[in-house]
């Protein structure tokens, strides 16, 4: 099948996990012989300051999914295309049992991000980041909780912060502000169908993403959730994994 759009996850798929990081060069060799091929898009719960330098080692022309799948943006003017904030008694609800239970955590408002804030309005808040999470049983009863906000949809990632010795966080976005949500409004403005996709990641809030996508990828060193959805497993976000789905899917 002959495929008209890449949507590429970014910490642990694109590039390694961590702040300061960009594409090998390999891998940005591959995606820039893609271009003239397909769309590449990225897709990632960072924000636009962490995400500019990868922007630019690319050369993006694509629009590109950003907060979690909270707004969608033109890489090359950083014009918001699409967005779908949280809403604010959400926002209140999660950071109240943040405060009582001392557990970290970043809000997300309008491209900002505070970290721990005493205060509880916003102007635009798109995601909240739960952290320092001490084992799976602590974060597993934290997403229980979640699940009684019904209009939020929270999932679990990798943190920058691999010297920990647990190292999930959870994200939360609004319920309709998905990475499988901005896909399907991604393909709208592509004009084209999801069916048309190839989605790769490596963590189990790409779920979503790759649930929506014609061909699902994911990393070698990819979480087993995801592995156990995909269509095809890549090497490792270390072995250039992006490059090979490339080569092999749409410039092959």
């Amino acid at each position: 099948m002959k495929y008209k759009s890449i949507l590429l996850d970014v910490d642990g798929t694109l590039v390694p996990v961590g702040p300061h990081t960009v594409p090998s060069e390999r891998v940005a060799e591959s995606l820039r012989r893609a271009k003239d091929l397909v769309h590449v898009s990225i897709v990632s719960g960072r924000s636009i300051k962490w995400l500019t330098d990868i922007f630019q080692s690319l050369d993006l022309t694509a629009p590109c999914i950003i907060n979690g799948g909270s707004q969608i943006i033109d890489p090359k003017t950083l014009e918001i295309i699409w967005e779908r904030p949280l809403s604010l008694n959400a926002v209140r609800e999660i950071t109240n049992y943040a405060r009582r239970d001392g557990f970290a955590f970043m809000i997300n408002d309008n491209g900002v991000e505070y970290k721990n804030p005493n205060h509880n309005e916003y102007s635009k808040p798109l995601a909240i980041q739960l952290s320092f999470f001490s084992s799976k049983a602590d974060s597993d009863r934290y997403m229980n909780i979640l699940r009684y906000i019904p209009s939020i949809a929270a999932h679990k990632f990798f943190s920058w912060d691999r010297n920990r010795e647990y190292k999930m966080e959870v994200y939360i976005t609004d319920k309709e502000a998905t990475k499988s949500h901005a896909a399907k409004e991604l393909v709208k403005m592509l004009q084209i169908d999801t069916s048309d996709l190839i989605g790769v990641g490596d963590s189990r809030n790409d779920v979503p993403l790759l649930n929506v996508c014609g061909l699902k990828v994911a990393m070698g060193n990819a979480d087993e959730k995801l592995k156990s959805i995909a269509h095809y497993i890549a090497p490792s976000v270390e072995e250039d994994g992006v490059a090979h789905v490339v080569e092999k899917f749409i410039l092959s």
